[in-house]
């Protein structure tokens, strides 16, 4: 069994099902509310889990009932949390979270600055780790966390999900693969054609480069610069929160299990597909036993 270690947000949502998302100030009613765990590298983390293999999440909550609710939920998943930092006096992570009739997801986020102000990733959590996945959310730890693995010969995997940060160089010099969001990468590389995206970025970077496109797959770059492609699977989508963070935590667990790229994204590709057919955000995330059901299942 591998060992993932997730550095990053953890989060706890509250989802509301919408008809449409609103578009006008005022009053706007909810199908059905529910509570659950998210956050990019926390969701990695349970991925990872779902999937067989072995997650300790590092990161920061508050002390505060809502920091209990998502440590809690995470050891319910089988997550270690040990070298989770409770900050005194600080507001855990919450989101509000839009879904509509199509599936699609709008995220209102708060994270205290006070957070990760203070708090330093614990280095010697990676000596035993196979792989480290980290989010943007906390870029200090993330470059830690990515360098210690990559220092070690592991794969140091970064999700690339907003272009929100002044400065990633540390984050680029740091992870051995990268996975961008499509719009990610549009606004970070001033094109939204997503092969010369990749392009400009591996300039900047000696890091395996990919661009995930929802419905239309993932694309990245060979080692001698080739554009491959691989389609998405087809599913009928009923919500897509969360699928971006199953991607990463599984191509971050199939790679710390020695497979090479395309197939670590395939099957990466296939725990995504299988998550936006499900509703409910982490709840909705596959175990291992659906994705080789999947994958073993033929397309039509």
């Amino acid at each position: 069994m591998r060992k993932v270690v997730c550095a990053g947000l953890a989060v706890l949502d509250l989802v509301f099902e919408v008809d449409t998302f609103p578009t006008a100030a005022g009053k706007h009613f909810a199908r059905s509310l529910h509570q659950v765990g998210g956050g990019p590298a926390a969701n990695g983390a349970v991925t990872v889990a779902r999937l067989g293999g072995m997650a300790s999440f590092v990161g920061a909550v508050g002390d505060d009932p809502t920091g209990e609710a998502i440590l809690a939920g995470l050891r319910a998943d089988g997550v270690d949390v040990e070298h989770v930092e409770i900050v005194a006096g600080a507001t855990s992570p919450t989101s509000a979270v839009l879904v509509d009739a199509s599936g699609e997801r709008l995220i209102v986020n708060h994270r205290d600055p006070r957070l990760h102000a203070a708090v330093t990733f614990p280095s010697a959590v990676v000596d035993d780790a196979d792989a480290v996945l980290a989010d943007l959310r906390w870029p200090e730890g993330a470059a830690d966390a990515l360098m210690g693995a990559r220092d070690r010969g592991r794969p140091a995997v970064l999700d690339y999900d907003s272009a929100e940060l002044d400065d990633d160089r540390a984050l680029l010099a740091s992870a051995t693969h990268i996975a961008f969001a499509e719009p990610a990468l549009a606004e970070r590389t001033g094109t939204d054609d997503p092969a010369e995206g990749l392009r400009r970025i591996a300039q900047e970077t000696d890091a395996w480069v990919a661009v995930t496109r929802g419905p239309d797959g993932v694309v990245w770059l060979e080692p001698d610069g080739q554009v491959a492609r691989l389609p998405a699977f087809t599913v009928d989508v009923v919500e897509t929160l969360g699928a971006g963070d199953v991607f990463h935590g599984a191509l971050a667990l199939h790679l710390a299990e020695e497979h090479r790229e395309p197939e670590a994204v395939r099957r990466a590709c296939a725990a995504a597909a299988l998550k936006c057919a499900r509703a409910g955000g982490r709840d909705g995330i596959p175990s291992g036993d659906d994705v080789a059901a999947f994958l073993a299942t033929p397309p039509g």
